[in-house]
């Protein structure tokens, strides 16, 4: 199997079996073609692959006769800040995030600093299958913009949005593991400007992951350990590229994922009140979180385009999903890992609580998550075959296949990065929700054996 994921933010899989040079270069050629003439910019995270992709894809760029700003390792939401910041007609950023080291993606970018929205991903597709790229008779190649300190005016603009003071006479410590990947190094500087003691581990950039790159309590047990060994305030563990973010308490708990958006909300919906968007699978303590602000949920399909063009239309105050990807209308429609970080310590200096007491106000739901590697053709046709165990009952298919009973919610759908089914369950009783995923997913593996 050669998994290739297609979705209309962008292509991502397995270097050598799906992504190829070929592949690379033809996408960015349809994206080259499809975005007006004007400066495009290229980010990568730190994966051993990503300099030879970034290679063809501004090769591909400049061949459609557009300049390059080439920012080198750089953060997802980062560069979707310089997108407008520099007045560029659009993006690449080549990082798969959560992905296992073996994966890669291109991720494609607007002109709003947004990944592609349906409409825009779906003409990037057919430029692709189509062929048809932009061939230009260039009289003089246009330039390639090397950046070297592509952060410098994001992190101006982030200082500029937030409660400095309290942040700097708080004098927190808190341990970030930023797994290597895009914000290494520059975590250093975003604390040192916020006046606060990092202990880092593994902020190296090198491509090396010591664990997979996806922010869940399973890979936080090294910052779980420094958390309690130095006494820190708070610990934060990344993806990839900055864009994904979980949380260690200061008594060493690894939260799930699922704690990120809940946790921040409650504050954040204080200074700015305003509906939240959140996908199909978030837990339901974000509903809890906005009914006591008399706030609307409005629930979408999962991934960041579909989040965030929901938050533009209903002009939502908070977007996010239990991946632990946020936005936020006061910063920008992007999920940035480096503004969530920032906005907990706001929170913590000026509510002037401990993250474990934040915790315990809020009501413990009990979700389990499980996934079948499944043959992306099968996909979509098996988890519409799940319909044959819920009979008679309501089925939101606005995503997969979801469904409500009494104290408990059910979610099949076919993942958007992997070839996965994905299954997640939640209820008050961890039971129920565990025995609600057992049965689906022994459902499944009948069909697939």
């Amino acid at each position: 199997m050669k998994p290739l994921k297609l979705s209309v933010s962008g292509v991502r899989g397995i270097v050598g079996q799906a992504i190829t040079p070929e592949l690379i270069i033809n996408f960015a050629s349809a994206f080259g073609t499809m975005v007006l003439a004007g400066p495009v910019l290229v980010g990568r995270d730190s994966r051993n692959s990503s300099p030879m992709l970034t290679d063809g894809v501004i090769s591909a760029l400049l061949a459609t006769g557009h300049e390059v700003i080439d920012l080198g390792l750089c953060p997802t939401p980062i560069t979707q800040f310089l997108v407008k910041n520099k007045g560029a007609r659009g993006a690449v950023s080549v990082t798969a995030g959560h992905n296992p080291a073996p994966w890669n993606a291109l991720n494609f970018i607007n002109s709003q600093g947004t990944y592609l929205n349906e409409f825009q991903g779906q003409e990037l597709l057919d430029i692709y299958h189509l062929g048809r790229f932009k061939q230009l008779a260039l009289k003089k190649t246009p330039k390639i913009i090397r950046e070297l300190n592509p952060e410098e005016p994001y992190l101006e603009w982030l200082l500029g949005r937030l409660e400095l003071p309290p942040i700097k006479r708080a004098k927190f410590r808190i341990v970030v593991d930023p797994t290597n990947g895009a914000a290494s190094k520059l975590i250093d500087k975003l604390f040192d400007l916020l006046g606060v003691q990092l202990i880092a581990i593994n902020n190296e950039g090198n491509g090396y992951f010591p664990h997979d790159p996806e922010p869940r309590p399973r890979n936080a047990i090294e910052v779980s350990s420094l958390v309690k060994i130095t006494t820190a305030d708070i610990g934060f563990l990344l993806n990839s590229d900055a864009s994904r973010l979980s949380l260690v308490s200061e008594d060493g708990e690894t939260l799930s994922e699922e704690y990120t958006l809940p946790l921040i909300a409650r504050y954040y919906l204080k200074k700015q009140p305003g509906p939240v968007v959140t996908n199909l699978s978030t837990s339901m303590m974000i509903d809890q979180v906005a009914r006591e602000q008399n706030l609307p949920v409005i629930r979408t399909r999962v991934g960041q385009s579909a989040i965030i063009q929901a938050m533009l239309e209903e002009k939502a105050s908070l977007a996010g999903e239990g991946s632990g990807g946020l936005a936020f209308d006061y910063f920008q429609p992007a999920f940035d890992a480096l503004v969530t970080m920032a906005l907990y310590l706001e929170m913590m200096a000026v509510e002037g609580e401990k993250l474990s007491t934040l915790v315990k106000r809020l009501p413990r739901y009990h979700i389990v998550k499980d996934s079948l590697v499944c043959p992306a053709y099968r996909l979509h046709t098996l988890v519409a075959e799940v319909k044959k165990l819920y009979k008679g009952l309501e089925i939101n298919q606005l995503d997969g296949l979801r469904l409500e009973k009494k104290d408990l919610w059910v979610h099949v759908r076919a993942s958007t990065t992997e070839p996965l089914i994905r299954v997640i369950a939640e209820s008050t009783s961890q039971h129920r929700a565990q025995m609600e995923v057992d049965r689906v997913m022994a459902y499944l593996r009948r069909l697939t054996a």
